[in-house]
């Protein structure tokens, strides 16, 4: 929340000052947070507590905070992260269909998640839910090719976003896969700034090019999550998934995430993994 003095004409020639407050309604997004005077949101039986709350935080920040200007909420709230699930009604009015989606914004758990109209979406992360709903996962077991098939590459192929290896850490990819190949187990253990997130990532992306379609868990720590899903995202085209948060939104994750839905059979779950799509 946060608050403004406005002029407003009452009466023709009377103006008198006003505070509104910048408000976010519950189980609405930030992108339908409006200013409203406290009038206006008499409907809360708890607002007199929320206003007597917010003015105290705000005297603390003004305190310790002076010279500092304050976004009303961080603008990755109204960035678009993830398309979970797409949802058709019918305008009473109009009898014209409309679309929602359920969104999930960045920097938000997925409990956070809102439906919003087709028209306030991100048009490409609509298309990459709709690629993702549209491609069938393959059920069938690929076993590992045999270690006779390994074989050294020189150069790095080119990944997502045109990226490429550099020498060494094309030298630490073919060791993993070498390893891989001979159904060995190996630790990647250099020194840091490396890119040793960049040689795993890249590992198991050759690893789905010879057919290892997933899918497979990275354990991380807190800390690094965040930089693991970017990495990912820079360097492939694999649908990541961060299995973190409340109960709510774990179980959001597995209702909307987890596995491919079948829309022939009403909309439930078909128990195929969609998570390295």
């Amino acid at each position: 929340m946060s608050s403004r003095i406005v002029k407003n004409e009452v009466a023709p020639g009377v103006i008198v000052e006003v505070e509104e407050f910048f408000v976010k309604y519950k189980n609405y997004s930030y992108l339908h947070c409006e200013w409203a005077v406290e009038q206006q949101l008499e409907k809360d039986k708890r607002i007199q507590q929320k206003i007597k709350r917010f003015k105290i935080k705000q005297a603390q920040r003004a305190h310790f905070f002076a010279d500092m200007e304050e976004d009303p909420f961080n603008p990755d709230y109204v960035e678009v992260d993830r398309v979970l699930e797409v949802s058709y009604c019918e305008d009473k009015d109009t009898g014209e269909q409309v679309v929602y989606y359920l969104v999930k914004w960045c920097s938000l758990p997925y409990e956070d998640s809102t439906w919003e109209l087709k028209g306030d979406v991100d048009q490409s992360k609509i298309e990459e839910f709709e690629l993702l709903q549209a491609a069938r996962p393959d059920s069938r077991r690929t076993e590992r090719p045999p270690a006779s098939l390994w074989k050294k590459r020189d150069q790095s192929r080119e990944y997502r976003n045109s990226n490429v290896l550099r020498d060494y850490q094309l030298e630490g990819v073919n060791w993993l896969l070498f390893n891989w190949y001979n159904r060995r187990n190996c630790i990647l253990a250099d020194e840091m700034g490396l890119g040793k997130t960049i040689q795993s990532i890249t590992f198991l992306e050759e690893i789905w090019r010879v057919g290892i379609r997933g899918p497979f868990l990275i354990i991380a720590p807190l800390s690094t999550i965040a930089n693991w899903e970017r990495e990912f995202r820079t360097w492939t085209h694999l649908n990541v998934i961060v299995y973190h948060g409340s109960m709510v939104s774990r179980q959001m994750l597995q209702q909307y995430e987890m596995y491919s839905r079948d829309p022939q059979v009403n909309n439930n779950i078909n128990k195929q993994h969609r998570l390295a799509i």
